[in-house]
């Protein structure tokens, strides 16, 4: 499994894909449960790796992980624009239906958070650049 977390200051977005690159979970989690959240992935499965956003709250994160999980490498990935390109995945998934599809996508306000989605696209982001090396 393959972890990625969207830090925030309250709650992080929070997605799982497998080693074939299905996604697991998609997910926001308040900071507080964020531990408990991870535990129960680790215990189920081995775990690649930790990518964690490099905005807010990244070091925090990136510590509790160090400390509770040493052997999961744990990865710093850039974020830049991952809420806007979650807010395109999230109409590409969920296209608007009826006379919402009319409207500018700008205009609309997506029915569920798109925290998990930049979680998503944290993970994405890691596979390239992996891939690339």
């Amino acid at each position: 499994l393959i972890i990625g977390i969207d830090p925030g200051s309250a709650k992080c977005g929070y997605a799982v894909v497998d080693a074939g690159g299905a996604r697991v979970a998609l997910e926001v989690v308040q900071l507080g449960d964020l531990a408990d959240r991870i535990a129960r992935d680790h215990g189920g499965a081995e775990i690649e790796a930790i990518c964690i956003g490099h905005a807010t709250n990244s070091r925090e994160i990136e510590n509790l992980c160090r400390s509770r999980w040493p052997a999961i490498p744990v990865v710093i990935v850039d974020e830049t624009n991952t809420t806007l390109d979650a807010r395109r995945r999230y109409y590409e998934e969920n296209p608007p239906r009826g006379l919402l599809r009319l409207l500018p996508r700008g205009l609309l306000v997506p029915s569920a958070p798109l925290d998990g989605y930049a979680a998503l696209l944290i993970i994405e982001r890691w596979q390239r650049a992996r891939a690339s090396n």
